[in-house]
């Protein structure tokens, strides 16, 4: 286990299949202090007949944007490290308010005097993640895989891997590297949590 001293607001960020939920709950696993909140858990019980351009979430886009805030600013509140699961890789692509999605986390994170710490997390190859959004499909985890699959050029323009991030302080994690090692840098090297020992 690990433990953050500092105040710290991680989000953890990458275009669908980058392995962005296996990282940040490893993250909560392994972190003492840690809160997890997933924007797909918020939305997903919503929206789950209806793709993204529904007007369903159109409705609940930006309440569910705002509880991620609050979630970071009530977690780090009560002296918790929120780790939020979220995409953010179509905003530069939407010209709306939630286009630049950094500076609400950025005012709460100075709130706090807290580290605002962002993860983008890439796949290993564009072909891997292509294999990766096929198994999802196959294994009947997203009904919405398969437009991505039909439409690879346009989901691509629209997503890509390294979507722009206005921010100084962001890590990015090779998914293939969940190992140890992988583990030890995201946690060390780049959150600088310190090991517990084991009681």
């Amino acid at each position: 286990m690990y433990l953050l001293n500092d105040p710290v607001l991680c989000l953890v960020v990458g275009v669908p299949a980058s392995g962005k939920t296996s990282l940040a709950r490893a993250l909560a696993q392994q972190l003492s202090n840690a809160a997890y909140l997933s924007k797909d858990l918020i939305e997903t019980p919503f929206t789950s007949s209806e793709r993204v351009e529904g007007d369903t979430y159109a409705m609940i886009r930006g309440p569910a944007f705002r509880i991620l805030v609050h979630f970071a600013d009530v977690q780090l509140a009560l002296g918790k490290i929120p780790i939020i699961d979220a995409p953010f890789s179509i905003n530069h692509w939407r010209d709306d308010e939630y286009r630049d999605w950094i500076p609400p986390f950025k005012s709460v994170a100075a709130k706090h005097q807290a580290r605002l710490a962002i993860i983008r997390c890439v796949p290993p190859s564009e072909e891997i993640m292509r294999e990766r959004i096929a198994d999802r499909l196959r294994r009947n985890e997203s009904q919405w895989d398969q437009w991505k699959l039909d439409h690879w050029s346009e989901f691509m323009k629209r997503e890509p891997v390294r979507f722009p991030i206005a921010h100084n302080d962001v890590f990015e994690f090779i998914s293939d590297e969940m190992g140890a090692q992988g583990m030890q840098d995201v946690l060390v090297r780049f959150l600088r949590a310190d090991e517990q020992p084991i009681l």
